[in-house]
């Protein structure tokens, strides 16, 4: 009469097991399960960035429009129009590899307030049109989520094919942990600054993940030293077959949440200039480094075999089963990003510790009845 008691004992684990996993596998389709895995990987991105950061070419530079440029130019940003005109003409005189401007263009003529200012940003414009690949970013109306008005001469200098989405992607905690080649638009989709800029510097190009432990924090420079700056040879030395970004580097403006801070000039922070973030976005997309995810299925596997935890028959061994296997597994996630891989271990881990519990449960249970007996 032993055998359909084993028989039984056999079902109940499979079934036991089998729910352990579903759960998991339930779990880690939740908002919570996404949480635990973002913060997880910072962490990683963190320590991976001190102990094992790869390396990229030096190649990118940031003109930032800071405080002291601001404070140096007398007129208020909207009417920049030579200031910018004149740093575009400078820097696009170096033969850089390519420019990238997000920064607002006029919507209008302003020619009314100074005879010349839409001339010199149109000078401007055009040495950058000129000098090679130069992309401007477009401005979203939050309100009407289209993009807003670009004064006629500026817009038929650039055309589309200058032109890009400045957004970044944001998650639920509001952290920019990913980068998109493309936004869909009511007619398709239109590029974003990272998508046109990469299609024009480099055949491979991918999107995912900004990959935050990839090369060394930014070289910079602010606007105001450029406009001020009369040394040729210093501006080519700078500037020459890089990629120049220009942007807000301002301590509380057109900032994001970031996992890791990559404005050299900076040190740490919790957030980070988008302008940064965008460079960061393009050097992960044209050395095709955006790591994948691991697929649903392998996730699955992984979550049932944490499962198996439950077929420890003595409690303590499954609690410190699960603690060991807990540590090998965030270990082995780092080392799987660190080689071009994430795996979001957050499922991976509810369900060992699911199951251990069930596991310890089980036998606080059988205790209790065999002392009541």
């Amino acid at each position: 009469m032993a055998e359909p008691d084993e028989g039984g004992r056999v079902a109940t684990r499979a079934f036991a097991l089998a729910a352990l996993a579903l759960a998991g596998f339930l779990v880690s389709l939740t908002p919570v399960a996404r949480s635990l895995d973002d913060s997880l990987l910072d962490v990683e991105w963190r320590l991976i960035r001190k102990f094992a950061p790869r390396a990229a070419p030096d190649d990118i530079i940031v003109v930032g429009i800071d405080p002291a440029t601001v404070s140096a130019i007398a007129e208020p940003p909207a009417l920049w129009h030579e200031a910018m005109g004149r740093a575009l003409t400078r820097i696009a005189a170096t033969k850089p590899r390519a420019i990238a401007l997000d920064f607002p263009l006029p919507d209008r003529s302003y020619e009314a307030i100074r005879a010349g200012l839409d001339r010199a940003l149109f000078a401007g414009l055009a040495s950058a049109v000129q000098s090679g690949p130069f992309v401007a970013t477009l401005n979203i109306d939050p309100r009407t989520r289209s993009a807003k008005r670009i004064h006629a001469p500026f817009l038929a200098l650039l055309g589309d094919a200058r032109l890009a989405i400045g957004l970044l992607s944001r998650d639920a905690d509001g952290v920019t942990r990913r980068f998109s080649l493309l936004l869909p638009t009511e007619d398709g989709g239109f590029p974003t600054l990272e998508g046109r800029l990469c299609r024009a510097l480099s055949r491979q190009c991918n999107d995912g993940l900004i990959h935050y432990a990839l090369g060394a924090p930014f070289r910079y420079v602010p606007l105001k030293n450029v406009l001020e700056m009369e040394d040729a040879a210093l501006l080519e030395r700078l500037f020459r077959d890089r990629i120049v970004f220009i942007g807000e580097t301002q301590p509380f403006a057109d900032r994001v949440a970031a996992p890791v801070n990559l404005a050299g000039w900076e040190g740490a922070a919790p957030d980070s200039p988008a302008v940064v973030v965008h460079a960061q976005g393009l050097r992960t997309a044209m050395l095709g480094a955006a790591p994948p995810e691991a697929s649903r299925p392998l996730i699955v596997l992984l979550l049932s075999l944490g499962a198996l935890a439950y077929l420890i028959s003595a409690w303590r061994a499954a609690l410190a089963v699960a603690a060991l296997a807990s540590i090998a597994g965030v270990v082995a996630a780092l080392a799987c990003l660190r080689d071009g891989t994430y795996v979001p271990v957050a499922s991976i881990l509810f369900s060992l510790w699911l199951a251990a519990g069930a596991r310890a449960l089980v036998s606080w249970r059988r205790a209790r009845d065999r002392r009541t007996r």
